[in-house]
């Protein structure tokens, strides 16, 4: 049995809420298998979602664009939906998938946070990337790469079939989105499935990793231990295939389609409830014509105007007379409060001069005890030519037979502390001359009234 008929029960889902009244549209969905096309088309209601039709358009690599894409086309007419443009999810071998820690970051801040560090992302060097993103976590978006000349490629090819083309996704965004636009997704869970490439594609999601997502050439039993070990899953955890994670169309009445080409139209199918990470620029995206849904519109905005008087106009109404009766009442009370406002000024203004007048009543008589205690610490052998006194230091300049030992003797007083010499000292005969600089204890940082 292959990864891609592996098949477990799907856990347990939880029904959507008021959310699913907005899930109403028709997408087309094109998953590029090979030299294949894996057509599908999906209609969404707030019910469930129906597969109207699929078809696999062969060989499409050597066939000229015009052929298959009348084909495709034609298809398209034949149920009814010839308005539709495509959502296409490229090769997974073509994209580059990281998952990327961002808290914090809200939405309109990644595309700028992403661009910081787009670089270390992928290996294409200077190569020109396209890229895009969506959310998987509060704190964690999920993130596609592809090289610029493959997307031109795929969008000049669909060009010249005469496609319109309104996204250009990849499978790992294809399949978050899809298997949570009815229902929640289970905590914990391991998808496994044959690529474009023929190669065994994985995808899976828990509590450990937001998403995983890798492509990888080895037997279904190695890819699946392999994807649990990443996913910090128990060994007993068996993958599911991808059509059972998928919501199933109801009714069936397609047998044979593609998961992958389920899974990109029913994202494409719910423009108002899921979002597309879409490669795209938005002035290259065509959009999809909706005529089908003017009835729905019209009585949506009846709607809506019932609501908006409900529940906007009347509480808009009533804030802007109370906020009109807030402002009289603050006019009212200007007056007094500017008052106090100018009696706590000129009370600040008050406490600062008289704070001022005690510092200057204090700093004489803190300067003679500076001078008294230099008077008896210094030995008498010591003659001083200057004593400069600051607010928070003293210098000392003058001659003494040994001029080291003075250091210790001022650090001892209680007046003084940190002493060193402010010049280098010089001999004289038999004296030695010295700058001494002293800081005043208690006295750092304070400034000169």
């Amino acid at each position: 049995m292959t990864a891609s008929e592996t098949v477990v029960a799907s856990p347990g889902r939880t029904q959507r809420g008021v959310s699913s009244w907005l899930i109403f549209g028709t997408g087309l969905g094109v998953a590029v298998n090979g030299d294949q096309l894996d057509v599908a088309v999906a209609r969404s209601r707030s019910a469930s979602p129906q597969l109207k039709a699929a078809v696999t358009i062969r060989d499409f690599r050597t066939r000229a664009a015009a052929e298959w894409g009348a084909e495709l086309l034609q298809f398209l007419a034949s149920v009814g939906e010839p308005h539709l443009a495509a959502t296409i999810t490229l090769p997974r071998e073509e994209v580059i998938v990281r998952t990327v820690l961002l808290p914090g970051v809200a939405d309109k801040e990644i595309p700028a946070a992403m661009e910081l560090q787009l670089e270390t992302l992928h290996p294409y060097g200077d190569e020109e990337v396209a890229w895009s993103w969506l959310r998987a976590r509060p704190d964690t978006v999920l993130i596609g790469i592809v090289r610029r000349a493959s997307l031109d490629y795929w969008e000049t090819l669909f060009a010249e079939a005469g496609v319109p083309v309104a996204a250009v996704t990849f499978s790992s965004a294809a399949i978050y989105a899809a298997i949570r636009i009815w229902s929640a997704a289970p905590a914990s869970f391991l998808l496994c499935f044959t690529s474009s490439s023929g190669r065994i594609e994985v995808y899976g999601e828990s509590d450990a990793r937001a998403v995983y997502s890798a492509e990888l050439a080895a037997s279904p039993e190695r890819v699946a231990a392999a994807a649990r070990a990443e996913l910090r899953l128990s060994a007993d955890s068996q993958p599911l295939s991808l059509d059972d994670a998928l919501p199933a169309p109801s009714p069936i009445t397609v047998m044979n389609y593609s998961p992958l080409a389920w899974a990109t139209a029913l994202t494409a199918s719910a423009p108002f409830t899921t979002r597309v990470a879409n490669f795209l620029p938005k002035e290259r995206r065509a959009t999809n014509a909706r005529r089908q849904y003017a009835v729905t519109a019209v009585l949506g905005a009846l709607l809506a105007i019932g609501l908006l008087g409900a529940f906007v106009i009347y509480p808009a109404v009533e804030r802007r007379n109370y906020l009109a009766a807030l402002n009289e009442e603050v006019r009212r009370l200007e007056p007094s409060a500017k008052q106090a406002q100018s009696l706590e000024q000129a009370i600040t203004a008050t406490r600062a001069r008289v704070d001022m007048l005690d510092q200057i009543r204090r700093r004489p008589q803190a300067d003679l005890d500076v001078l008294a205690e230099l008077t008896k610490l210094l030995p008498a052998q010591v003659w001083t030519n200057s004593v400069e006194i600051f607010t928070d230091s003293v210098v000392i300049a003058g001659e003494a037979d040994q001029a080291g030992p003075l250091l210790k003797l001022l650090d001892s007083s209680p007046l003084f502390q940190n002493s060193e010499f402010a010049l280098s000292v010089t001999r004289n005969s038999q004296m030695e001359q010295f700058r001494i600089k002293t800081m005043r204890r208690n006295r750092a940082g304070r400034t000169t009234p």
